[in-house]
């Protein structure tokens, strides 16, 4: 009985998850709100597998972060970075960066990265065009059915929404959308990488 029950109490709890957090395109699902950061789908990567078949979301989210601040000299980073084992965290990202920029001759590019719960830095970060790369602990009812250790690319959060480009699901209509507390819960004390190259300029519009 006890389990019957607490079957039922996860079911109503992952139905309640999935009634928050909706997929969705370039604007929001009241229609009102389009993304701070547009990455055109032929630019964006799917997960893969590293050496040993543990997940490159990191450097899958953080060469889509590069390749939206024009950072086209580190175009390959992630496929190269999966010659080696997957899976990823602050001090071996620096270690694969230096690697990879020494392999190629080139600097390797200014960014920072954030380990907390303080999401100031991504609003700023959002602000002034910039895409951060952030952990994401799924289970929304949605995609993920339980806790998991994901990075992903922050796209939109301001005060009515929050969205996702999530590398396991990089199709125009599968952003994740989320109110900013929702967001708030599943970064937690997350892992924020970011890098400081300008953006692009913005798009014109005629006046």
């Amino acid at each position: 009985m006890k389990n019957a029950l607490g079957s039922i109490v996860c079911a109503l709890l992952m139905t309640f998850a999935a009634a928050q957090i909706r997929l969705g395109g370039d604007t929001s699902p009241d229609g009102k709100q389009p993304v701070r950061i547009d990455l055109p789908v032929d630019q964006r990567l799917r997960n893969c597998g590293g050496a040993d078949g543990a997940g490159m979301c990191v450097m899958s989210s953080i060469e889509m972060a590069a390749r939206w601040c024009h950072l086209e000299e580190l175009r390959g980073l992630r496929d190269w970075c999966a010659r080696q084992p997957g899976g990823a965290y602050p001090a071996k990202v620096d270690r694969q960066l230096r690697d990879f920029c020494r392999e190629k001759k080139i600097p390797v590019p200014d960014y920072i990265q954030y380990t907390g719960s303080d999401i100031d830095l991504l609003r700023k970060a959002l602000a002034t065009g910039r895409m951060p790369a952030v952990t994401y602990t799924g289970n929304d009812g949605v995609r993920y059915r339980g806790r998991i250790a994901h990075m992903v690319n922050l796209v939109q959060l301001n005060n009515d929404w929050a969205a996702l480009l999530d590398n396991n699901g990089i199709g125009a209509d599968e952003l994740l959308w989320m109110t900013p507390e929702e967001f708030r819960r599943r970064f937690g004390i997350g892992w924020v990488f970011l890098w400081l190259a300008p953006p692009p300029p913005p798009v014109p519009h005629n006046g």
